[in-house]
């Protein structure tokens, strides 16, 4: 029996690694170590191999001739050991379905919902991991995202939700003192910027725009970084809120909130994502199946609720 002898396996990730990126420091990043630890691995590797993989410059990387023949082979042995490796750990149905979504979504639409899941499909434990920084299915262990964007999720399967629809809102008793959107730059104003926040997202200067007010000059007001504390603080009476009608309908359709002016702003969509082969998993088809359900079911609570009514919608995008 011939004994296989392999390079060692971290010298090989680490090239592949560092020939995708064609940076010791980014594939340094990307594998958690040093540049020092890439160039020794790399160095390594070489000697083992008995061939020079790398023309090292002033301030860059440049393949070999035997580097640029050797690097899709090993990117590909990577590819099928992940694709392996995730298949097998697919295979298995039981565990946890384990859902990752931002923390408003989570706090402010999912939550709510998932009782009825959980009766409809007693079989499945439930886990629900809210982040708003963006999640690597192949380096982790979530089963389904829900994502706040513009689409686009390269390599998974996605489905768009719905898309959130932005306006301040407010108390009745505060909303009886609001006669025209003017009166909004007189009040207690409230703002929420999640993470990533920037200028193509909704503001209060892009709202009074877009209800006619471009010039309206606005003083400071307090900034939230969680949609949840924005609209506590509305609930409370403490102010007038800046936030998507995904967050508020619950607090609308209770009577707590009501949105004065029909304006709105079109922001971002919320995806359904997941890996394509965990469509396999009853978990995932279930889950995907009961949100889509549930987001149709919203589209025609918004669709129907006069407080969810807009006469004006723009892009938030296209304002300055």
């Amino acid at each position: 029996m011939t004994i296989q002898r392999l390079p060692p396996l971290n010298a090989l990730r680490t090239f592949e690694v560092a020939a995708r990126h064609m940076s010791f420091k980014d594939a340094a990043d990307e594998l958690c170590i040093t540049s020092t630890a890439v160039s020794h691995r790399i160095r390594a590797l070489e000697e083992w191999l008995g061939v020079k993989l790398f023309n090292r410059l002033t301030r860059s990387l440049q393949l070999t001739k035997e580097g640029e023949a050797y690097a899709p082979i090993i990117k590909e042995a990577f590819d099928l050991l992940s694709n392996g490796s995730e298949a097998l750990k697919q295979s298995n149905d039981g565990g946890d379905l384990i859902i990752s979504s931002t923390m408003s979504f989570a706090s402010n639409w999912l939550t709510p919902r998932l009782p009825s899941f959980y009766n409809q499909h007693e079989e499945f434990a439930v886990s629900v991991e809210a982040t708003d920084d963006p999640i690597n299915f192949a380096r982790t262990n979530i089963d389904v995202a829900i994502r706040y964007g513009e689409g686009g999720y390269d390599e998974l399967h996605s489905q768009m939700l719905f898309t959130d629809l932005v306006t301040p809102v407010c108390t009745p008793d505060l909303a009886k003192n609001l006669l025209t959107p003017a009166d909004l730059a007189d009040v207690s104003r409230l703002d929420y910027h999640w993470t990533g926040f920037n200028e193509r997202d909704p503001s209060w200067q892009k709202w009074f725009s877009a209800a006619g007010l471009p010039d309206t000059e606005l003083g400071s007001s307090p900034v939230f970084s969680e949609e949840h504390m924005v609209l506590s603080e509305a609930i409370a009476g403490r102010g007038v809120a800046l936030v998507g009608m995904v967050a508020a309908a619950d607090a609308i359709q209770r009577g707590a909130l009501v949105s004065p002016f029909p304006v709105a702003l079109e922001n971002r969509s919320y995806y359904f994502a997941c890996q394509p082969q965990a469509l396999n998993l009853q978990k995932v088809t279930a889950f995907r199946n009961w949100i889509i359900t549930e987001a149709i079911k919203f589209d025609e609570f918004v669709g129907g609720h006069p407080e969810m009514q807009f006469d004006n919608i723009q892009r938030s995008e296209d304002l300055q």
